[in-house]
């Protein structure tokens, strides 16, 4: 029995070059990856930095 509604939320190996690929696909609902959030950030509470690396993401994505 095919699963045709079955959509997905990659997360892993996917860098800041790639969430539009993963995106152009059908059953490809969104994207996730550590690049936006890396441990450096989160250590030094660079909370600024992640939120201009997810704004990136998202513009590239959308375009």
């Amino acid at each position: 029995m095919p699963f045709p509604h079955v959509r997905f939320v990659p997360t892993g190996g996917i860098g800041a070059d790639h969430p539009a690929a993963y995106l152009a696909e059908p059953a490809v609902l969104a994207v996730g990856g550590s690049w936006t959030a890396t441990s450096a950030h989160l250590r030094q509470g660079d909370y600024e930095g992640i939120r201009r690396l997810t704004a990136d993401a998202v513009e590239r994505s959308s375009t």
